[in-house]
């Protein structure tokens, strides 16, 4: 009996051999360069104020500089400075220069999470570009298991990230629960990489939406999928994709329940470079 319990044991230690503890560990003083594209694409329906097919591609080229990776220090810092920004739109296209330069600091802990960002507020910065500061931070951040986990599972990632909702960008993140699903860990001979699918539900946000039948009121909800590859040795985002899908709906009398309005289709990568 115990000699049994002795072997069982024993098999479980080894299956859990397998598994990976995943952590996050920067290196001290590394730079690394990348890219982030955004795009955005927007359609309303007819009755909405100025309704319209809407489209925006966003290239903003950043550096990342290691700060304080000392593993017994629980907080790693980030600092992120914009080499470049250009923007393609069937809009106007604003004045982007004042976005070369900026700097913003992201603070993690040992699983990679954000815990927060600081940038200079001083900084004259239209609450756009503030936006896309803080995307470029939230794109840092891998949120790994604190369990130690092998190919197929699962955990709970909670992620702050840059939402923006039918032009309503926040000038702070959102706090977002998702699943998180390690698809595979592969080594060469340089290097040992991280692949995580990711997929969740959005914030649900209640707004009011001019319409040729006069203010609605509406709700916006939505989902993200997209996945990462994070680099363990070096401790860095080797690429990200992710896509986030946002409808706008009323229920308004004479309307019709769960009437779309607007849809909001947001397509975001960064590729270290």
């Amino acid at each position: 009996m115990f000699r049994h319990s002795w072997i069982v044991l024993a098999a479980g230690v080894l299956a859990c051999s397998d598994k990976a503890v995943l952590r996050y560990r920067p290196r001290r003083d590394a730079v690394h360069h990348y890219v982030m594209t955004m795009r955005y694409a927007r359609e309303d329906a007819g009755i909405v104020a100025g309704s319209r097919r809407s489209t925006q591609v966003w290239t903003i080229y950043y550096t990342q500089f290691g700060r304080f990776t000392d593993p017994r220090i629980a907080t790693r810092e980030l600092a992120l400075r914009v080499d470049s920004a250009q923007l393609q739109s069937n809009d106007v296209a604003p004045d982007l220069s004042s976005m070369r330069g900026q700097a913003i600091s992201a603070f993690l802990d040992g699983q990679g999470q954000l815990l927060r960002t600081e940038r200079d507020v001083s900084a004259r910065l239209t609450p756009d570009l503030v936006f896309r500061l803080h995307a470029i931070a939230a794109a840092t951040a891998p949120s790994f298991s604190q369990q130690p986990v092998e190919a197929g599972d699962r955990w709970t990632m909670a992620r702050r990230a840059a939402l923006e909702d039918f032009g309503t960008g926040s000038d702070s993140l959102a706090e977002l629960q998702l699943d998180a699903t390690l698809g595979a860990i592969r080594e060469s001979a340089n290097d040992k990489v991280a692949e995580v699918g990711i997929q969740g539900p959005l914030p649900t946000r209640e707004l009011s939406v001019n319409t040729s039948l006069g203010p609605l009121p509406a709700r916006s909800s939505g989902t993200v999928i997209g996945q990462y590859r994070f680099s363990l040795p070096r401790g860095v985002m080797v690429s990200q994709e992710l896509t986030d899908t946002r409808l706008l709906v009323t229920d308004a009398p004479g309307v019709g329940r769960d009437t779309l309005l607007s849809r909001l289709v947001t397509h975001t990568t960064i590729r270290l470079q």
